[in-house]
């Protein structure tokens, strides 16, 4: 394999600083999702007692709990796509990456479960 010269090694770089980005701006999404999600749930915890005072709501706090963990989750995957983007920098430099997916697969199963989770709470919530 040839050496490669600096015009590769700075596509590589740049390359390297897009995916950190576009992982900053999903991280920010899903802490956008949980924080509507929270924001939601207490909406509707006060809407009863506004304009409908006779109708009661389950007392579930379990969006409010999702939202936090979707908030929690967007926050671990900028942490942790820095500490990716860091070690991939080094792997760079030394010549030696190796394309890894714990990341990516750690991060969408945190999100399926979750997902999964607030679908299920919600087909609940609607049939009591």
């Amino acid at each position: 394999m040839a050496p490669k010269n600096d015009e590769q090694m700075m596509k590589e770089y740049q390359s390297n600083e897009r995916t950190l980005l576009a992982w900053i701006r999903t991280g920010i999404g899903i802490m956008v999702f949980g924080f509507v999600a929270v924001k939601f749930s207490l909406f509707i915890k006060q809407l009863p007692e506004k304009f409908l005072p006779d109708t009661t709501l389950p007392g579930s706090n379990l969006s409010i709990y999702l939202g936090i963990g979707l908030l929690i989750a967007g926050a671990l995957t900028i942490i942790l796509s820095y500490f990716r983007y860091m070690h991939t920098i080094k792997l760079l430099q030394q010549g030696s990456y190796q394309y890894s997916t714990r990341l990516l697969t750690f991060i969408t199963m945190t999100l399926s479960f979750m997902s999964i989770a607030l679908i299920g709470y919600l087909i609940a919530a609607s049939y009591d």
